[in-house]
């Protein structure tokens, strides 16, 4: 047996000691011998016999994955699960644009590829039929897109009658907004259509949101979106998440913006507020792209909300357990524009370049594009990538954004689409276990 590659070791003040597995997600602490014999062992690539080790501990490497035999077949035991995965039929991610109208035009949308068309009655009943002839019948979690969906709560209203009614009512509902049409009316839409938690973006504080959002018949969207937001928490129980769009231009802001929304809705528990980078794609051509984050320049910033100002965002959360791929790559995801063109990515939704057929009557895709097809649900594969293969970030990273991945393979792209723990696994260990003896330790008083 030999140490996995997946394998990371490191100590907490030379006091603490740990080993750590992408593959298994299992965090331990380990006595100091175990180790130093065990960072020689890696280094060293050394094997490992249990006569070298104790017992009780040598166990744990093993049942853990924190050793292997080799590691091709730790990759093999990763593929598997992400196989079986990708083949699940059991679920379905069906994400809805019921218009793709909107009253910004943020420099950082695709806005050309926006007609301000609404969904149909007769493309509502072609989604119907298309999830009814699913021999599956998956259970749903329903994403509401656009455009901005709130510019359409009766086509929302119209569809979940009629998803409830033909089909069977979504595990879970969300929407993403800007937050601008919010109002008493259409939090109860919100609530007829089932749903549980709300992304509103936000651009910067006040002056730097305004200049992005810029409407007719508003000159402080910043101010009004902030109220509607206290207005739906006051009146429901929808959780609200912010994300904040960050350049480097504007990523100073992030802090005094997170502490304003704390203290203006302490009161309410159902709030989060995360960053959003706007990420450096490479062979993206716009005249802010020396303002954009890279991978590296996005961690350290998490790191350093954490470490200069004890800021948690999600990016802290320890590892997933669950070795959650995007959902491009299931054979069950699907988007729908207002036209009934379907896509296996909510990113490119709108762009008929990427649709991969369009719903008829019947509920059946007509004139299916087989190349699009195949290049979302099979290209552009991290299984079969030379360096995303055997990388021992893999299990938590599961080779970045399909989409940009496609675009790198398929259309000269040069994303970079590398985790933020690359390179950092160590330091987002050990905020992890700050946090946790944090929170043991506050219970406690």
């Amino acid at each position: 047996m030999k140490i996995s590659k997946y394998t990371f070791l490191f100590d907490k003040d030379n006091t603490e000691f740990y080993i750590y597995s992408t593959l298994s997600n299992a965090l331990v602490e380990i006595d100091e011998d175990s180790y130093h014999f065990l960072m020689k062992a890696k280094k060293d690539t050394l094997n490992i016999v249990p006569s070298q080790i104790d017992e009780e501990v040598y166990d744990v490497l093993v049942q853990k994955k924190f050793i292997t035999e080799n590691d091709i077949d730790s990759f093999l035991f990763y593929k598997s699960i992400i196989t079986r995965q990708r083949a699940n039929q059991s679920h379905m991610h069906l994400t809805l644009a019921p218009t793709m109208d909107c009253c910004f035009r943020c420099h950082y949308c695709f806005e050309e590829y926006k007609e301000k068309n609404y969904m149909s009655e007769e493309t509502m009943d072609s989604i119907i039929k298309y999830l009814n002839s699913l021999k599956s019948k998956p259970d749903l979690k329903l994403t509401w897109f656009g455009g901005e969906p709130l510019m359409a709560p009766s086509q929302m209203e119209r569809f979940y009658e009629k998803l409830v009614s033909g089909y069977k009512k979504p595990l879970s509902s969300n929407i993403i907004s800007t937050g601008f049409h919010i109002d008493e009316d259409i939090i109860k839409v919100m609530k007829n259509v089932g749903v549980k938690q709300v992304q509103i973006t936000l651009d910067g504080q006040k002056d730097t949101h305004n200049k992005v959002k810029e409407t007719s018949g508003c000159i402080d969207v910043f101010n009004k979106v902030l109220d509607n937001v206290e207005l739906l928490l006051s009146t429901s129980d929808i959780h609200v998440v912010f994300r904040i769009n960050l350049t480097t231009k504007n990523s100073h802001e992030y802090l005094e913006l997170f502490n304003y929304l704390v203290n203006r809705y302490k009161q309410f528990k159902k709030k989060g507020i995360a960053p959003g980078f706007v990420m450096d794609r490479g062979a993206c051509n716009s005249p802010d792209k020396n303002l954009f984050f890279t991978p590296r320049k996005a961690s350290q910033y998490i790191l350093d909300l954490y470490n200069k100002h004890q800021i948690h965002t999600p990016f802290l959360r320890y590892p997933s357990r669950f070795f959650n791929e995007c959902a491009i790559k299931n054979v069950m995801s699907m988007s729908f524009d207002p036209d009934g063109y379907a896509y296996k990515c909510w990113e490119v939704i709108g762009n008929r370049k990427y649709a991969i057929g369009q719903l008829n009557r019947d509920g059946k895709l007509d004139d299916i594009n087989q190349t699009i097809y195949n290049r979302h649900l099979y290209g552009a594969d991290p299984l079969e990538d030379a360096v995303c293969s055997k990388c021992e970030y893999l299990p938590i990273c599961n080779g970045g954004c399909p989409i940009q991945r496609i675009q790198n393979v398929f259309e000269g792209g040069k994303n970079n689409y590398c985790t933020f723990h690359k390179g950092k696994m160590e330091d987002y260990l050990k905020i992890h276990l700050k946090i946790k003896e944090k929170t043991i330790t506050d219970s406690q008083n």
